[in-house]
């Protein structure tokens, strides 16, 4: 083998050995605009649901996937406990995250219906995505649940 292509042999064993130092890009978590813009976002999605408004759909990517307690979801209630009518909803804690374009929510919440003493809890997870070219925020994928009888 001539002495050039021995060079560029050992030339490519060394450069295949070489690491590369790769930075992620910067998270913001419960701070920031943009999390507090997805928390108002959640906390819109979550009114409106118990409400039964229909402008809740405009929150949502026409590709959303809603699963409220291991069902899907097509229209409101969307959320697990929720029931449309006099009830509403509060929210007991927000934990939203972003990164870049993305960020995900996750909510506990309680829903009260006075008239009827009724209280149900529950939790949920909501990934968020920049769309469009006014940079909405849009959710396109909510999945809640309600604790089992036997949890706390």
């Amino acid at each position: 083998m001539p002495r050039r292509y021995s060079r560029i042999a050992v030339l490519c064993v060394l450069a295949s050995c070489t690491t590369r130092t790769i930075r992620p890009r910067e998270v913001t978590a419960v701070g920031g605009s943009g999390a507090d813009e997805v928390r108002a976002l959640v906390q819109l999605a979550l009114t409106l649901d118990a409400a039964g408004d229909r402008h809740a759909d405009t929150l949502y990517t026409s590709d959303a996937v809603v699963v409220g307690n291991a069902r899907i979801r097509l229209a409101a209630p969307r959320f697990a406990g929720i029931t449309i009518g006099a009830g509403r909803v509060t929210i007991s804690a927000a934990n939203a995250t972003v990164e870049g374009r993305v960020a995900w929510v996750l909510v506990d919440y309680r829903w009260f219906n006075p008239a009827e003493q009724r209280a149900e809890v529950g939790r949920a997870t909501l990934i968020c995505e920049q769309r469009g070219g006014g940079e909405r925020w849009k959710i396109v994928h909510a999945h809640s649940s309600q604790p089992l009888p036997w949890e706390p």
